[in-house]
This record gives structure tokens, C-alpha cells and sequence, in this order.
């Protein structure tokens, strides 16, 4: 693990982490709580389930689409553009929750951004790395984020509990989102400063 932070890999270490953990709050959080959120506002079961399913549809297709993006615009353009979205999106859900048409669109392309989002991180990290540090370099990477995966469902659990709307449930819920989008930029700035191992824009 120590080879991670010499050779000037540090800061980058650091901000993979970081992106990661911000990420998986937000995975986890919408996962394990947009189900039953939905419930509580109004729709049927059966309606809430389909909600959380569309979460995770949104982000096979992000999964699979991202990577052709990447391809052709790297990872900084496009981990920055939907990290971005995926704020917006997540912050719109509480607030478009009455129209089913909105709710779905909101949810989806949350799905497609953050969902989809986690394995272009994590390919993101294999790229960084030499090949004899890839596999420690992205387990450290989701071993860091595992930490907001568990974070993500407990404080929406208490902000749940402490009786907060769902619109400033799902505002507070794209802080992280934003954040990783931040991170995304400093991620640009610190390998230009160091004069690029990968091509990461």
C-alpha cells in the first residue's frame, strides 16, 4: 500500500479515495432509501420498487455507455460532465417526486451518472497506476469507498427519522455528487502539475 503514495502517486491516491467515497454515499444512500422515500410520498409499493429499478437500469446502461465516452473524451471530460448531471439530477428528485414522468427521468439519469459513474472510477484508477500497483490501487480505492457506503444509508436513516422533507432530503443527498465533480477537477489540476502518467482529459 505504501507504493501508492511514492513516486509522487500521493495526492492523486488521496482524491481517487476521495471521489470514491463521495460516490458510494450517494450509491448507497439512493439504493438503500429511494424505495421506501418513494413510498412515503405517496406511491404504491409495487411503483417504489420500480423506482429503485430504474436507479440501477440507469446505471448498467451508464456502465456500458460511459466507457465509449471515456474513449473518446477521457476521463476528466467525462466523469466532470456526470458528476455534474448527477447532482442536478439527485437534487431534482425530492422536488419532482409528484410527477411521475420527471420523478422517472430524475432517477434514471441519476442512476446513469452515479451508478454508472463507481466503474469508471474504478477504471479511472486502473489507468493511473502502473500495472504492478493496479489491483492494490483499485481495491484501496473501493476499500476507501466501502466507508461511505456504509455512511450514505445511516445518515439518511437519521435524516429520515428526524423528519426532513424529501426535497431537502435529495438537496443534501447531491452534496457528495458535487463534491466528487470538484474532486474531478482537482484530480486534472494535480496530475497536470506533475505532467500526466495517463491521459485523464
Amino acid at each position: 500500500m505504501a507504493e501508492l503514495f511514492r513516486a509522487g502517486r500521493g495526492p492523486v491516491t488521496l482524491i481517487l479515495w476521495a471521489i470514491s467515497f463521495m460516490n458510494l454515499i450517494d450509491v448507497y444512500f439512493l439504493s438503500n432509501w429511494l424505495p421506501t422515500v418513494m413510498r412515503d410520498a405517496g406511491y404504491s409499493p409495487g411503483m417504489a420498487v420500480l423506482v429503485g429499478t430504474l436507479l440501477q437500469t440507469g446505471g448498467v446502461i451508464g456502465t456500458l455507455m460511459l466507457g465509449w465516452f471515456i474513449e473518446r473524451f477521457g476521463f476528466v471530460r467525462v466523469l466532470l460532465a456526470c458528476f455534474c448531471v448527477g447532482a442536478v439530477c439527485v437534487g431534482m428528485i425530492g422536488g419532482v417526486a409528484h410527477v411521475q414522468l420527471w420523478l422517472f427521468v430524475a432517477v434514471f439519469a441519476s442512476g446513469f451518472c452515479i451508478v454508472g459513474g463507481q466503474p469508471a472510477v474504478n477504471a479511472l484508477a486502473g489507468n493511473y497506476y502502473p500495472t504492478a500497483l493496479r489491483s492494490t490501487g483499485i481495491g484501496w480505492s473501493l476499500g476507501i469507498g466501502r466507508v461511505g457506503s456504509v455512511i450514505g444509508p445511516l445518515v439518511g436513516g437519521q435524516m429520515i427519522a428526524l423528519g426532513w422533507s424529501n426535497v431537502a432530503l435529495f438537496h443534501a443527498a447531491a452534496a457528495p455528487v458535487a463534491c466528487s465533480a470538484l474532486l474531478v477537477v482537482v484530480l486534472a489540476w494535480a496530475r497536470r502539475e506533475k505532467g500526466g502518467m495517463v491521459r485523464t482529459a
